[in-house]
């Protein structure tokens, strides 16, 4: 196309495009840009209030020595290997709230709660078998057990520990009635809790899988 021929307007046009559209391209992305940032902020804001508003409940375990000193603080869901101490009281403790048997129901429903949290596998299906055969609840409305743990529980294997403990019947007086010498034989299994319900309910994992007890022969 010759000089002559070429619109003044086309030209003026492209002139104006090599001129300013370099600009207004620029400005177009800058505009993206902030509006990506105010985006992300936007989100970052609204996962910071969620996680404001969710409560946490992170408990600690602490080991004190025998005159009540703080010894160590441990997170629960970040414990180590669980001391064999420990064990054994947990086992001993297990065995007191499944067999003792009180008439306050409240108490009874925690021992009973209490216990459920450390058994699983055998040891919940033989527990719940003893509860529906000696329900605690109506054997409260007439009598009272006593448990008293003879000693500490002794290892039998790395994994098993024999305990042997005295049941004693009262009637609602505090007169005894019968004492029964029983032992246990459990197996342990250490299961680190992964959920706040469990830190909750079973801090350290312990629980007992296998359980199996006898009365023993008056001596």
């Amino acid at each position: 196309m010759s000089k002559s021929t070429e619109n003044p307007y086309l030209t003026a046009k492209e002139e104006w495009l090599e001129r300013y559209g370099s600009y207004i391209k620029r400005a177009e992305n800058w505009r993206l840009f902030a509006f990506g940032c105010l985006l992300i902020t936007a989100i970052s804001m609204t996962m910071n209030f969620v996680q404001a508003t969710q409560s946490k409940v992170v408990p600690y375990t602490v080991e004190v020595d025998k005159h009540g000193q703080v010894l160590s603080v441990t997170r629960a869901d970040e414990i180590g290997p669980v001391p064999k101490r420990i064990i054994q009281a947990e086992v001993a403790n297990l065995i007191v709230n499944w067999r003792t048997v009180t008439a306050d129901i409240g108490l009874q429903k925690k021992m009973v709660k209490r216990m459920s949290s450390f058994v699983t596998g055998a040891a919940r299906g033989a527990t719940k078998s003893w509860y529906e055969a000696n329900n605690p609840y109506q054997r409260g409305q007439k009598v009272l057990v006593e448990v008293d743990v003879k000693g500490i529980p002794l290892p039998v294997s790395s994994e098993s520990w024999r305990i042997e403990w005295l049941e004693t019947v009262r009637n609602h007086s505090g007169v005894a009635q019968s004492s029964t010498h029983y032992e246990a034989t459990v197996k342990v299994r250490i299961s680190p809790p992964e959920t706040e319900s469990q830190i909750l309910r079973n801090p350290l994992g312990i629980y007992v899988t296998e359980l199996s007890w006898a009365k023993l022969l008056e001596q």
